[in-house]
């Protein structure tokens, strides 16, 4: 199965996607891909994005993820994908 789903994009064209299109994702199980001014790189649920010389900024990128898949607009299938990205890390956040 595909995933490459657009989570959110900025005012400056930086963009998020959970995709498995990514060589950084294994056997089909999405990342978070954030290309933008400030971060650039593939991101497990566990990873932290944030400022790190400001540590209280820190949080992970399962948050990202489990906020999108919450919205009610979400298909099925993009459920799902978020459900698959977030079961790499059983402590953090689900669906």
């Amino acid at each position: 199965m595909e995933i490459n789903y657009l989570i959110m994009k900025d005012a400056s064209g930086g963009t998020t996607y959970l995709t498995n299109q990514s060589t950084s994702s294994h056997y089909g199980i999405p990342v978070l891909q954030i290309t933008a001014e400030d971060v650039d790189g593939d991101f497990g649920p566990a990873d932290l994005i944030g400022d790190l010389d400001r540590p209280e900024t820190l949080f992970p990128a399962a948050n990202i993820v489990q906020s999108w898949g919450r919205q009610p607009e979400r298909t099925g299938d993009e459920r799902k994908a978020a459900a698959l990205y977030l079961s790499q890390w059983p402590e953090g956040p689900q669906l």
